[in-house]
């Protein structure tokens, strides 16, 4: 919108003007032949006033008679006489001998000099008016002709043209081909007599009419289109639902992939990591997560962002799948929207078909925060996930009110401890029951456990005795972008391998 309101202006100001100067060519051309006319029929009535006189002698009677015309009819400067091809009468010069042939003048009638040797740096036009036995030149000062132009004129230029001659506005005769006007033209020729006026604006007019006549309205659509912009942009380009929200910023890529460390509780080593999503809002930087996953899962924008995060994973880690470790885990949340929605699955085929086969574990992590309600579509879809390799995992278990319901529904692989009961370790009797019970109960069903909120050695060190298998929590390392995991995954192989060879 703030481009279109000046670059209309601009464009109907390109129209106008050259409409304008279109116009302001037909209007110089039409005066100028008005007011050219009017001096060449001064002419035509100066020859005829003393037409009687072609064939006497040139005498002072006859000299004087033609001098008389000169003195009363304006524009007239010399009258002559011919016979024949022969001029020999003038007004100016008496008696005189001068070849003149009527093949010189256009049509007869005219003839275009750049001057005269009475005037020899004043262009003439003569007049040539046949009569039996001969002909009455009138001779015009071109300098009326010129004044004649001037006044017809408005911006543009001007030519008169006599034949292969033509006069411009700067006075000068010439045989040269006229120069382009590109902008603006018009051509005229004279009813009366045998001469064109050509009219028009050179390349570049346009520009300099714009800039001349039309300068305030442009600025001011300059002006109008910057406040209709910002007033579009206000009122249209700032989203006004939490829907609209969340798609731009899919759209801009703003969601991205933090990955934290899930280790063997054994030996330290890591596994894998859980995919945890941030969404960096330039200008605030990074929103936590628990102030916009319910707001994705409640407008449904959770699917096309968990199916973006997937795809940023694949293109960021597949290049390294080599340096990974064996069958290396990767852990992505699911809602109760994605339960339901059959691009799941092809999401998650997609996902493991980048990199090499077998090199990835993919697990989706069930989250309580929408409760999901069993369905054949959702039974169906993941016993298709099953059957594509992906694992099960109920994250957060234990504090969910659902989280039995899913183990008794859903082939589920793995648990993952809340951190609130890792938290409570050492500090009451409640929570090492509740911890043993845990994994009593995954012992029995013959699933793994995660344990998430390891912060201290002495939690791992107590969980390790419970025999949980894997351990997650910032005391292996905090969520990180996923462009520092590589680093982060070698730098953690050095320290390990550095340990080894120190008790070796």
């Amino acid at each position: 919108m703030a481009l279109s309101l000046p670059l209309l202006g601009i464009g109907i100001g390109i129209v106008q003007a050259h409409w304008q100067l279109q116009q302001q060519a037909e209007k110089s051309a039409a005066h100028a032949i008005k007011r050219l006319d009017q001096v060449l029929d001064n002419g035509k009535l100066a020859a005829s006033s003393v037409q009687m006189l072609v064939g006497q002698p040139c005498d002072k009677n006859t000299q004087r008679a033609l001098q008389w015309p000169v003195a009363t009819i304006t524009y007239v400067r010399s009258v002559a006489l011919t016979k024949g091809s022969q001029l020999y009468c003038t007004s100016l010069l008496g008696a005189t001998r001068f070849d003149l042939t009527q093949s010189r003048f256009i049509d007869g009638q005219l003839l275009l000099m750049p001057n005269l040797v009475t005037s020899p740096n004043v262009p003439v036009l003569a007049t040539r008016h046949p009569v039996p036995g001969g002909a009455v030149i009138a001779i015009i000062d071109g300098r009326y002709l010129h004044s004649a132009m001037q006044l017809a004129a408005q911006d543009g230029q001007l030519y008169f043209e006599v034949g292969d001659l033509h006069m411009g506005l700067d006075g000068h005769i010439s045989n040269k081909p006229i120069p382009a006007l590109d902008d603006a033209f018009a051509k005229r020729t004279s009813s009366r007599h045998p001469y064109t006026i050509i009219s028009g604006s050179p390349a570049g007019s346009i520009q300099k009419y714009l800039l001349n006549y039309n300068l305030p309205l442009l600025i001011l659509t300059v002006i109008v289109g910057l406040l209709a912009g910002l007033a579009c942009y206000r009122l249209l380009g700032r989203p006004g639902s939490p829907r609209a929200i969340l798609r731009r910023a899919l759209e801009a890529r703003q969601f991205e992939p933090f990955l934290q460390p899930i280790v063997r509780a054994g030996d330290g080593h890591w596994i894998g990591a859980e995919v945890l999503m941030r969404w960096h809002l330039p200008g605030e930087g990074l929103i936590r997560p628990d102030l916009f996953i319910p707001m994705a899962e409640q407008t449904g924008q959770i699917l096309p962002m968990t199916r973006d995060l997937m795809q940023q994973v694949a293109e960021v880690l597949a290049p390294h799948a080599a340096e990974l470790p064996p069958h290396c885990h990767i852990g992505f949340n699911i809602s109760a929207a994605h339960c339901s929605d059959p691009q799941l699955l092809e999401d998650c085929r997609n996902f493991l078909a980048a990199f090499p086969s077998g090199s990835i574990e993919l697990w989706l992590e069930l989250t309580e925060r929408e409760l999901i309600e069993p369905t054949e579509a959702s039974d169906l879809l993941f016993q298709q996930l099953s059957s594509l390799g992906v694992k099960v995992a109920i994250d957060d278990f234990g504090i969910g009110h659902a989280s039995l319901n899913y183990l008794q529904r859903f082939t589920v692989d793995a648990l993952k401890i809340d951190q609130s009961f890792v938290k409570r370790i050492g500090a009451d009797t409640l929570s090492a029951h509740l911890l043993d019970t845990l994994v009593a109960l995954a012992t029995k069903l013959d699933i793994d456990l995660v344990a998430e909120g390891v912060e201290t050695a002495a939690q791992r060190d107590y969980l390790r005795a419970l025999r949980v298998r894997y351990l997650q929590g910032y005391y292996f390392g905090r969520p990180m972008p996923i462009r520092e995991f590589m680093p982060a995954l070698r730098q953690h192989r050095n320290a390990v391998r550095e340990v080894m060879d120190l008790r070796a």
